[in-house]
């Protein structure tokens, strides 16, 4: 039984940054998870994403966002927690009981190392199938979206209001729109009206371009005010549709399994950021650590603007490091480890110094 004794400080000072650390997952997850779902509501609400998918989509996302939130929730968790306690002079009478920079992080590094072991995961594992997945999802939708953008009974405005769009009902094949009319901007001022009894959508090709074959309509060509428009009835006509893509697409990279990385600048660059994310999580937590001291007549969180500033100039700096080794400015074989070795020696430091009144 003694091997899974807890110490009574290390319970308390955990528990101080689970708090926090959850406090800041669910908001920094709700900001991320929030921008995300207004996006796709909006394409929803355009008719480029059907409504029952766009929690699907949400989803898949989620994997990418949690692999980034969750070191950014851990560092502010231990500069914020550690910082009230060494405000309140916690940490001075733990240190006072024997409490060392050596115990302090034996205690801290459980959660530590259980946080960067879901970092890691997701990394290498679970973002690159969720985001396969994002992938074969957004093809499925683009071949749908011709019939899904003609929703009845809405105007879809397209390419900055040159376009209008809209059907009445659909046949009872779902596949068939009725009653169409179509406007649309001419390149020479004119504008083209259209409209037809029924139409439908070709398949997308490769470059997303679609085919409206309209029937039994008419067709008008003139320009705004002016009484000499160019009237043609039709059996058949064929419109062209440029149709926007559903939502980015994902870059086969991105949604390459880790073992299929090859050995290209690209894929390098994709493969040690990968890598380097659980990396980051653990040398940011050293990091929190190391700047998390206040002096006792400071707030609890003096430290929290120095410490956001590292926070975001060391994930900064390995997004540029990653986009150094992608245009070939940097061998593949170095890696985020420049970024990883200035920022990881900066936090040794600061746990010396942080070591040394004990030693002393």
């Amino acid at each position: 039984m003694r091997w899974f004794f807890v110490p009574v400080g290390a319970r308390y000072i955990n528990r101080q940054v689970l708090g926090i650390f959850l406090a800041a997952l669910a908001i920094l997850l709700s900001i991320a998870l929030g921008d995300k779902l207004i996006q796709f509501l909006e394409k929803a609400a355009a008719g480029n994403i059907p409504a029952n998918r766009v929690f699907y989509i949400v989803l898949l996302r989620m994997p990418e966002l949690i692999q980034l939130v969750l070191p950014f929730a851990l560092y502010i968790a231990l500069l914020m927690g550690l910082g009230r306690l060494y405000s309140s002079q916690e940490m001075a009478v733990l240190r006072s009981g024997g409490m060392s920079t050596k115990i302090l992080l034996a205690w801290l590094m459980p959660g530590i190392i259980l946080i960067t072991g879901l970092v890691g995961t997701a990394s290498l594992s679970v973002t690159p199938s969720a985001k396969y997945a994002l992938e074969k999802e957004l093809v499925e939708l683009q071949k749908r979206i011709g019939l899904s953008a003609l929703q009845p009974g809405i105007f879809r405005i397209e390419n900055d209001g040159d376009q209008v769009t809209y059907s009445n009902a659909l046949d009872d094949d779902d596949q068939t729109i009725l009653n169409v009319f179509i406007q649309r901007q001419l390149p020479d001022g004119s504008q083209m009206s259209v409209w037809a009894e029924r139409g439908q959508r070709s398949p997308p090709d490769a470059d997303g371009r679609q085919t409206l074959t309209l029937e039994n309509g008419r067709r008008y060509v003139g320009k705004s005010g002016a009484s000499n428009f160019d009237v043609m009835s039709f059996e058949r006509l064929d419109i062209s549709i440029d149709s926007d893509p559903v939502l980015e697409q994902v870059t086969d990279i991105e949604s390459l399994d880790t073992s299929s990385l090859g050995s290209t600048p690209a894929h390098q660059a994709e493969l040690h950021w990968r890598l380097g994310l659980p990396i980051f999580c653990v040398i940011l937590a050293l990091l929190a650590i190391a700047n998390a001291t206040v002096q006792p007549r400071q707030g609890p969180y003096a430290r929290l603007a120095t410490g956001m500033v590292w926070m975001l100039s060391y994930y900064l700096a390995l997004v540029f490091n990653r986009w150094l080794i992608e245009e070939g400015f940097l061998p593949g074989a170095f890696g985020l480890w420049p970024v990883h070795l200035a920022v990881g020696v900066y936090a040794a430091v600061g746990l010396r110094k942080l070591a040394m009144p004990a030693a002393r």
